[in-house]
């Protein structure tokens, strides 16, 4: 299968838990070097990307992690036992690799990183990237990051329009008659 790439306006960037009330994050487009899935196999992704620069409104807010919603044709598989994602660094996450945070977007200051998935109720894609000491990663107002995980999938859920059970809205064709 080949790479398909995921464009910033099917992407979600916010703030995880933990971060400053009221805080935000913004991404420019010149900014996503890279954001691609790639399906291996029937119910598993894996999901590649590079942030240049993510910019912290205000520039001294306390980021606990950065999350970023996938709108894609595929849901996340959630875990009842691993409960809802929380501030620990292990509430809600199932799968998880390490990544890397470049603290000084352009500079040398780099830091080991984890991106992980987070135990949506909802069967949203939302990736979690956070520092492996679960602190603050924001020092200048800006950070960079990279990485790549693997996770299972399932079909993306769609619900009904206008509060149609599935299938009710269906219109069938009437079936052709064989010729004798």
């Amino acid at each position: 299968m080949a790479w398909t790439n995921i464009p910033l306006n099917q992407i979600t960037f916010g703030l995880f838990s933990g971060s400053t009330a009221g805080a935000g994050i913004t991404v420019a487009a010149q900014d996503l070097l890279l954001f691609r899935y790639k399906r291996i196999t029937t119910d598993t992704l894996v999901v590649d990307f590079r942030i240049g620069k993510a910019f912290f409104n205000p520039s001294t807010a306390a980021v606990a992690g950065i999350t970023m919603e996938l709108n894609i044709p595929f849901s996340s598989i959630q875990f009842p036992a691993l409960g809802n994602p929380s501030s620990f660094n292990d509430g809600g996450q199932s799968y998880s690799n390490d990544c890397v945070i470049a603290s000084d977007p352009g500079g040398l200051a780099h830091v080991p990183a984890c991106v992980a998935v987070l135990n949506e109720t909802n069967h949203k894609i939302v990736l979690l990237v956070r520092n492996v000491s679960g602190t603050n990663i924001n020092t200048v107002g800006v950070v960079g990051f990279f990485g790549q995980i693997t996770f299972e999938v399932g079909p993306k859920k769609h619900s009904p329009v206008g509060g149609l059970k599935p299938g009710s809205g269906r219109i069938r064709r009437p079936l052709k008659k064989r010729r004798r």
